[in-house]
């Protein structure tokens, strides 16, 4: 017969395979969804690819038009042969400008240089056009025909293919990517079906195969219940013959309850007495030494609940993001929730973080470390000269230095160094000591993967020297 903790067991086991095949088929889907997207950037991608190969098509095809025209009025000197040249004239600047924007915003570098150095090798085609039509309209055919012989327009011409011919076989190439990372995709979601479909088909044997088992154990279970039925039969004279002798150790038990609550009324009573008078009475907080004793008993409790619950929160944070924090914006922060503290002690803060402002780290967690060091050095400042805390940065190889350091009241370090970030470990008498500060701000650093050392003497103020990876 199974323990019930071994039925537990096993009811976890389903339910961990329950859990897993909607784990999967979530899984499943996310991944369905990015291959999606995937395939549809590659299909935008494509579209884009045939419109800009389309349109150099048309910029070819329109300068070769606009050339004809040029040749057969040079050759006819009849106005009907312009047609040609004056429609590809008008076309050709939306083509170009059509084509270099797209090129411009969704193609790579090279293709924008074969495009500018296209664009520039058709104006300059088409002043030669313009160049010969002027000519021949000012009947200078010899001069017209030097231009021609010249053979700069067919070198530009020329030009104009080779440029053509780049563009297309680059979105040709870029075209044949895009069909294989489709043609990829396609593959990962069969992939993927044929590996769910796998997973679901074995979670679903298996959890059959538990449950045919745990039916089995049922079975077996009802007949050995049937054989404690006759047991209990049984066994119930022999309780029946237990309950008189139960009852008079029940009478006894109840007199024993009677006695104890009776006991305890009494110095609960007291207890509450005393409150009582201490709350109706006006003694005054220097005289009362009770009041004080409750006071500060109180006062200490609430503090160690207080500084439990920072621990608690810290460790429940889960993962937190680094991101790039501004050390002077979380400075500023600081020094706004400690305005009233700052003005009160006369605290000078001065910050130099001109060789690097910015860190990458949790920002929760640097905010901290620059509140709980702050608030440290205006809570322990040397009452006998004015309070200052010095904030600077250092850059160094592959590493981030951040030095914070006051002229307060500083630490023995001979007989507290090895404790000093230590938890619940005070080093000086102040009240508001509870030795949680520093204990986070060493927790904090290394957490991050870097590395804390403070140096301090009595009556020369404390320096931290943080080191974070940058």
């Amino acid at each position: 017969m199974l323990s019930p903790l071994q039925r537990i067991r096993s009811n976890r086991k389903i339910q961990l395979l329950i859990l897993l095949v909607f784990s999967a088929t979530l899984i499943n889907i996310t991944y369905f969804f990015l291959l999606m997207k995937e395939n549809n950037k590659s299909i935008k991608s494509i579209r884009l690819e045939e419109q800009a190969s389309s349109y150099t098509r048309a910029i070819l095809s329109t300068i070769k038009d606009a050339e004809l025209g040029q040749r057969g009025y040079m050759v006819t000197g009849r106005k009907v042969y312009l047609a040609p040249y004056n429609g590809s004239v008008k076309t050709l600047p939306k083509l170009q400008q059509t084509l270099t924007a797209l090129i411009k915003t969704h193609f790579g570098q090279q293709d924008i240089r074969v495009m500018d150095s296209l664009n520039h090798t058709l104006a300059i085609k088409l002043e030669e056009l313009r160049n010969t039509i002027r000519l021949r309209e000012q009947h200078r055919e010899e001069r017209m025909l030097d231009v021609v012989n010249s053979d700069l327009g067919e070198h530009e011409m020329h030009k104009i293919r080779l440029l053509c011919d780049r563009l297309l076989k680059s979105f040709r190439k870029a075209n044949d990517a895009d069909q294989q990372n489709i043609s990829a995709t396609l593959v990962k979601r069969e992939i993927s079906v044929v590996l769910f479909s796998i997973l679901v088909i074995t979670a679903v044997l298996v959890m059959r195969f538990k449950i045919r088992k745990r039916d089995r154990r049922n079975a077996r279970l009802f007949e050995e219940m049937e054989l404690q039925n006759l047991k209990l039969i049984r066994q119930q004279q022999e309780l029946k013959n237990l309950n008189t002798q139960f009852s008079s150790r029940n009478t006894e038990l109840e007199h024993f309850t009677h006695i104890i609550s009776h006991d305890l009324r009494g110095p609960l009573t007291n207890i509450i007495s005393l409150i009582n008078i201490l709350e109706d009475e006006d003694y005054s907080k220097e005289n009362n030494a009770a009041f004080k004793m409750l006071k500060n008993s109180s006062a200490g409790l609430f503090h160690r609940l207080d500084d439990l619950i920072i621990l608690l929160r810290h460790n429940q944070g889960g993962m937190l993001l680094k991101e790039q924090v501004s050390l002077s914006q979380l400075l500023a922060e600081v020094k706004a929730n400690y305005k009233m503290e700052i003005e009160r002690s006369g605290t000078m803060i001065e910050a130099d973080f001109g060789q690097s402002d910015e860190v990458l780290f949790v920002k929760i967690y640097m905010q901290s470390i620059l509140q709980n060091l702050i608030s440290n050095a205006i809570k322990y400042r040397d009452h006998d000269r004015q309070n200052c805390i010095t904030l600077k940065t250092y850059r160094e190889e592959g590493m981030l230095r951040i030095i914070v350091k006051d002229n307060g009241q500083g630490i023995d370090m001979d007989k507290y160094g090895r404790d000093i970030f230590g938890l619940f470990k005070t080093f000086h008498t102040s009240e508001d000591s509870h030795g949680v500060g520093l204990y986070l701000v060493k927790k904090q650093v290394v957490e991050m993967g870097g590395d804390i050392t403070i140096q301090s003497a009595v009556g020369h103020g404390t320096t931290f020297n943080i080191t974070i990876p940058s």
